[in-house]
């Protein structure tokens, strides 16, 4: 997933393979190697970014022609190739040919979202390493480290950045928690609307927002805290961002498997939105949804299949 910190972990590998001081299978960060790489100036650390949407070809060649030089004064040289998934077809086929055969002493570090986002060829050539989300304690200790934060402010954060230390400090840089109430609320005013009210506020909700994936996002949370609060039969509750908030006691009585079927609705909105759907209609969609879900608890089943085959393609 995005926010974990892929390209740390790069940097700290390539720290690692040059050490001169590892220790316990870590690198001492202290050395002359390490330093330079943490700041990012080591002449045998070679990060590739996309340029502009795309890695080009162009950019692969450079790394090529740098490779027929021995690495100038590390043990190895690591080419970290970020976004790889971005790889032009013609620039993956061309690292494609430099890993068929790698010279000695290089190793490449390539990043990605999905490997199935790069060449089936690339990804048979390498050693998959599958990062997980971050651990919710983990992230509340960095929180707590890194601003200041007590553990009763940096908890609720820490769970809506859902493993992403990018995020999470994102949450914490933009004031999110504000805006987090703020959404919930216009959810909760827009389940009470009649329906005129209610097209007339999706409307205008779409026009207020700059990040309309970012509000998805926090319903998705908010749904994703209720389900966690009833499996866990309230053993989450007490610490998580619901606490206290009167709309999550809908989602502690409505059928669990419909609180599951609403998530992976907002989950397909999502996904509609990041392919350029209709940002009004994936709205509405969303918001009727859940306008169900809180105040429609007598029509819970009344579209047939209880709204498994339901799309949002169709409002």
């Amino acid at each position: 997933m995005a926010g974990v910190e892929k390209a740390a972990l790069a940097v700290e590998f390539a720290k690692l393979v040059n050490c001169h001081n590892p220790h316990d299978g870590n690198c001492c960060d202290v050395c002359s190697g390490c330093r330079k790489i943490q700041g990012g100036f080591h002449p045998d650390v070679v990060t590739v970014a996309p340029d502009g949407q795309f890695i080009k070809i162009e950019q692969v060649r450079a790394i090529k022609g740098q490779l027929r030089f021995r690495p100038f004064e590390g043990l190895k040289r690591v080419i970290i190739v970020q976004d790889a998934h971005r790889l032009r077809e013609e620039a993956g086929n061309a690292l494609l040919k430099i890993l068929e055969e790698p010279p000695r002493d290089h190793i490449f570090v390539l990043l990605a979202l999905d490997p199935q986002m790069l060449l089936p060829t690339l990804v048979s050539r390498c050693c998959q390493v599958r990062l997980q989300p971050l651990p919710d304690i983990w992230l509340t200790r960095h929180l707590m480290d890194q601003y200041q934060m007590t553990e009763e402010e940096a908890a609720p954060v820490a769970r809506q950045a859902m493993g992403s230390l990018v995020r999470a400090r994102q949450l914490v840089e933009s004031k999110h928690l504000e805006h987090h109430q703020r959404v919930l609320a216009l959810v909760q005013e827009l389940a009470h609307a009649s329906m005129t009210d209610f097209f007339q506020g999706t409307s205008q909700w779409v026009k207020d927002s700059q990040d309309l994936g970012h509000d998805l996002e926090i319903l998705q949370f908010w749904l994703r805290d209720g389900i966690v609060s009833r499996l866990l039969a309230g053993g989450v509750t007490g610490r998580g961002a619901n606490h206290g908030d009167s709309r999550s006691d809908y989602l502690r009585v409505v059928p669990i498997d419909y609180v599951f079927s609403v998530y992976q609705h907002v989950e397909q909105a999502l996904q509609q939105l990041r392919g350029n759907a209709n940002r009004q209609l994936t709205l509405e969609g969303v918001c009727l949804i859940i306008k169900d879900l809180l105040y429609g608890q007598g029509d819970w089943y009344s579209i047939p299949g209880g709204w498994q085959d339901l799309s949002l393609q169709s409002w």
